[in-house]
């Protein structure tokens, strides 16, 4: 008898991994309510996302919701597939060098430490508010070699532009979407034009010049590519973080462990990304028909790898309910995996880590009560977290 979940259930959402244990116990894989599988286990995920008869497909636009979007996200490295995003990824991996990385950690530091400055100890700060909601914004800067103005805008943008899957969700008009992305890619073009006479030590200069056996990347490739890593890098941060420092803050004796040794920030990354991972969903659809252990997927079937459950499956790892920054690395598909594995990963986790590191460095923090998390396309997300500043 085939097992039916639903994802967005009451039930379900309350306590998601006692419900994931419980389907786990007697099955690998169900069906959500709208007809897709859902895959609960490492190998299993692991199994569809090399599979070359199946395309990543996390935001899908048709022509007639907007030709604009459909457009840009086909031509977004996350939804290409096979020889494309192979040339693209190649492109990309000789185009984010270790020497932008060095310098982006510097600032990124400097960042940190000024908000970390700014916040209030004779009172409450909000770490979503006061920190995680501004740190990625300010990185634009030094990561685009742009000014401070500019990034705020391109901030916004990115915040309003990346409501895709959550207004296709709802139904909520997409022109304002839109038209957020429409002023990212004019002000990209524009920028290029400038890089071009004028490079400097930013990603996008970097990305203008990588060849790959005398393949370079075009101009409208070089605009939605740069646009696509603002955005993953800044979303992921501003969602991600907050969740791994309520980790953090609900077991207090491992931001003390950090504090006592900051080289574990990279490691508090990870673990949390394990622990409390967005997205929740990574969707793959089927180009051809497959069998799969006894699974028939049609051309057109999505199959759904369940993040939370495959972060904490007991047959890759012990105790995997336990928040341990401590923990021998695992694999998580926070980031995704193989060839359509987030192309900002490495970013996102330097900059987290570099946060943590400076907060658990700087201060002691103390949660004053439990944050209101809210529902999105990519899981649950703290609204705020409320905390008391002690700075060192």
């Amino acid at each position: 008898m085939e097992t039916t979940i639903d994802l967005g259930a009451p039930g379900f959402l309350a306590d998601v991994h006692r419900a994931i244990d419980q389907l786990r116990a007697h099955t690998f894989w169900a069906h959500t309510s709208g007809g897709d599988r859902v895959f609960f286990n490492q190998a299993d995920a692991a199994w569809v996302m090399r599979c070359v008869d199946f395309r990543f497909s996390f935001v899908e636009i048709d022509d007639s919701t907007s030709p604009y979007l459909a457009n840009a996200i086909e031509h977004e490295l996350l939804n290409m597939h096979g020889q494309a995003h192979t040339r693209m990824r190649r492109l990309v991996s000789a185009g984010l060098r270790d020497r932008v990385e060095d310098e982006l950690k510097i600032r990124i530091e400097a960042i940190a430490d000024d908000l970390i400055d700014a916040m209030d100890e004779t009172g409450v700060v909000d770490l979503c508010r006061d920190f995680a909601e501004i740190l990625p914004g300010r990185v634009l800067g030094p990561m685009y070699g742009i000014p401070y103005e500019d990034a705020l805008d391109f901030n916004d943008w990115i915040r309003i532009g990346g409501r895709k899957l959550d207004a296709l969700q709802s139904g909520e008009p997409i022109g304002e979407i839109e038209d957020a992305n429409r002023k990212m890619h004019d002000y990209l073009r524009r920028l290029l034009a400038v890089r071009r006479t004028a490079l400097g030590s930013d990603i996008f200069s970097e990305l203008i010049l990588v060849e790959v056996d005398g393949d370079r990347m075009t101009e409208e490739e070089l605009v939605y590519l740069a646009s696509e890593l603002a955005s993953a890098g800044v979303d992921t941060t501003r969602d991600q973080l907050p969740l791994i420092l309520l980790s953090l803050l609900t077991h207090p004796e491992q931001y003390q462990q950090l504090a006592d040794n900051p080289s574990m920030a990279l490691a508090a990354v990870d673990e949390g990304m394990r622990y409390s991972p967005l997205p929740w969903l990574l969707p793959h659809t089927a180009m051809h028909d497959v069998h799969y252990h006894g699974i028939d997927f049609e051309a057109g079937d999505t199959v759904l790898v369940l993040v939370p459950a495959t972060n904490r499956d007991p047959s890759v790892m012990t105790e995997p309910h336990r928040f341990d920054i401590a923990r021998q690395r695992v694999r998580n598909f926070s980031f995704g995996q193989g060839a359509h594995a987030c192309p900002a990963a490495q970013l996102a986790r330097i900059e987290m880590a570099i946060a943590l590191e400076r907060l658990a460095t700087r201060t002691t923090l103390r949660l004053v009560e439990a944050p209101t998390l809210t529902a999105s396309g990519k899981g649950r997300i703290p609204t705020s977290l409320l905390v008391e500043v002690t700075k060192h």
